[in-house]
């Protein structure tokens, strides 16, 4: 049989009101009151309806979570973890939605999330992009996470990729590498520009020029053949240089993987002739390669929880946060003899 509140209120001997004002955390309740209402609802296993109290706080405790395909990638979930840990603390739960590049999915799905008066918006997007802002999110406290408007409408954090190409370059720098190469993710998108920005200015302050020759495509722009731009025929085009690289700045785990299996047609060995960090910390690629990999982790589960916490807080600050990479030192940044 389901346990009323007014079962809660006959078993802890005080009005059903009393009980109320307990359940919704009424600062005016005696502490001995409390205790002995909460004794009663432990004892009997009740259960607010959350439904009613809906009704009569005119809150859904509801997050509204649009992914941008967060869900279907194994380390950018990560966001929705960070999220969820933040929501839970606050007593709400997160309604996520995965829209997949689709505009006609995407306006269903925040038409289905007002509907159901959600009390927030996050649109999260699994990589760090621009993105055209929909009008309805304006309606209720948003957020943005991994991606970013030209307007700033609303708070957003997406991750501080010019410090993180800086940092995995200066990795190299300080094992005394002057000669270090890097192979780009697609230049049309931000993680590219911002991280070689920042690999551009760890070489100037170490007084290392520039060169050109040492920057090398991964994968081609979005208006290209699949085959123009490729890891393999990036690192040919390193190993066939007058002076080789003696470190490379990989764009991704993925690309990493792919020079410690090419090196070895050149009768070479990451660690032992070419140093290399990357960047993701991709948990099934970075630990289990030998050496293991240095790699800059992508702040997923940092930037779900700021993004929470922004909205928790009532922040007004339309300003963009960067958050930090965390570098994940292994032992692939360092050559033995």
């Amino acid at each position: 049989m389901m346990v009323s509140i007014k079962d809660v209120a006959e078993h802890a001997g005080t009005s059903f009101k009393t009980v109320s004002r307990v359940i919704n955390n009424d600062a005016g309740v005696r502490e001995e009151t409390r205790e002995r209402v909460q004794a009663a609802i432990d004892a009997l296993g009740y259960r607010p309806n959350s439904a009613a109290r809906m009704m009569r706080n005119q809150k859904s405790g509801v997050i509204g979570f649009i992914s941008d395909e967060v869900v279907t990638q194994p380390y950018a979930g990560e966001l929705l973890l960070g999220a969820q840990e933040v929501a839970s603390e606050h007593d709400k739960v997160l309604m996520v939605v995965n829209i997949e590049h689709d505009r006609k999915r995407q306006q269903r799905a925040i038409d289905m999330l007002l509907e159901r008066r959600v009390e927030a918006l996050v649109y999260a997007s699994y990589y760090h992009r621009e993105i055209e802002l929909p009008q309805e999110m304006l309606q209720v406290p948003s957020v943005l996470v991994n991606c970013f408007t030209t307007e700033a409408v609303l708070p957003t954090f997406v991750p501080d990729e010019v410090q993180a190409g800086y940092d995995a370059t200066r990795l190299l720098i300080e094992q005394g590498h002057t000669r270090i190469g890097m192979i780009t993710l697609n230049p049309q998108i931000v993680a590219a520009q911002k991280r070689l920005e920042g690999y551009r200015r760890a070489l100037d302050e170490a007084g290392i020029a520039f060169d050109a020759e040492l920057i090398v495509r991964g994968e081609p722009r979005f208006d290209e053949p699949a085959e123009s731009a490729c890891v393999e025929s990036a690192v040919g085009s390193l190993m066939a240089l007058d002076k080789r690289p003696t470190a490379l700045v990989c764009g991704k785990d993925e690309f990493a993987m792919q020079v410690y299996f090419l090196l070895a047609r050149f009768g070479l060995q990451v660690g032992r002739d070419l140093a290399v960090t990357s960047f993701d910390n991709q948990r099934l690629i970075a630990p289990g390669l030998t050496p293991g990999l240095t790699t800059m982790e992508l702040p997923h589960l940092e930037m779900g929880r700021a993004a929470l916490r922004c909205l928790f807080n009532r922040m007004d600050d339309r300003s963009t946060r960067l958050i930090p990479f965390s570098p994940i030192v292994r032992e692939s940044h360092r050559l033995k003899a």
